[in-house]
């Protein structure tokens, strides 16, 4: 894999892998809070046809080279064997754009119900008990067309959606806490994730819960967390590079924080790991 090569790879595919979304979209742009420096209005850029990034708060931007040595904090070498032994092993399409608020109306908000769901809530290993205390059915429509989902709010007044075919995002994108016991915290990924810890009792009712959405909101949970000055914070990240990063983040803060993905290194994530061993 030469630079030129790796420069042919979606840059939004590259941020996918990477638990990277974009907030908000246009026709051929797509706009991110910025993965490589902390912000909380979205300014940076990916032109999807011409496949180039631009960073507007630091006027910096580039190909995917440019852009990966600078995430990942490593040499233009290392990065290209990274792409060479990742999914990337040839070029790849754009990945499939997840609608935003700018293209997502919201129709209706109503109880778990649906067969369809339903099918999806036992396919990812969920109990319909567990999953509609804290998710609901959401109809929305993109553009002409209808669809529904499970909706998970957050602290923005937006609602992480998520069917068999899509990921995305209603409205505002932000962080999910539950501030309960304030000695407590235990962090997640995902909603999912979080759902199965429910499941298997990993973790109780009453404690304090933070479900990131987005690994790039890392700073956001960071600072909900200095409110309260636990005494102990479980983390529940995913194996992979962008949740060793997040990982890193909390311990830089918070050096007791204990590690939980030990107990599902054989997987992904944490509900990877119920759906295959249950």
């Amino acid at each position: 894999m030469n630079c030129n090569k790796a420069n042919e790879i979606s840059i939004v595919s590259f941020l996918h892998s990477k638990g990277i979304e974009p907030v908000r979209t246009t026709k051929r742009e797509l706009w991110y809070l910025s993965p490589i420096r902390t912000e909380r209005t979205p300014s940076f850029k990916v032109d999807i046809p011409l496949n180039r990034w631009y960073d507007h708060g630091l006027g910096q931007g580039g190909k995917l080279v440019d852009l990966g040595i600078r995430l990942l904090g490593i040499t233009v070498k290392e990065f290209l064997k990274n792409i060479q032994q990742s999914q990337f092993n040839s070029t790849i399409k754009s990945a499939p754009v997840h609608q935003n608020n700018n293209s997502i109306e919201l129709l209706e908000i109503k109880v778990i119900e649906n067969l369809s769901l339903l099918k999806y809530l036992i396919f990812r290993n969920i109990s319909l008990p567990v999953a509609r205390l804290y998710c609901q059915e959401i109809h929305y429509k993109v553009n002409t067309e209808r669809f529904f989902g499970i909706g998970f709010t957050n602290d923005c007044n937006g609602f992480e959606i998520r069917n068999p075919y899509f990921k995305g995002c209603i409205n505002s994108k932000g962080i999910t806490s539950y501030i309960k016991k304030v000695n407590q915290f235990s962090l997640f990924e995902g909603f999912f994730d979080f759902l199965s810890a429910l499941q298997i009792g990993l973790i109780s009712d009453d404690e304090s819960v933070i479900v990131l959405n987005s690994v790039n909101q890392i700073h956001f949970a960071i600072a909900i967390i200095n409110e309260y000055s636990p005494t102990n914070i479980r983390v529940f990240f995913d194996n992979d590079l962008a949740g060793a990063k997040c990982l890193q983040s909390i311990k830089s803060h918070f050096s007791f924080a204990i590690d939980e993905s030990i107990a599902y290194r054989e997987y992904k994530d944490l509900n990877e790991m119920i759906c295959k061993t249950n």
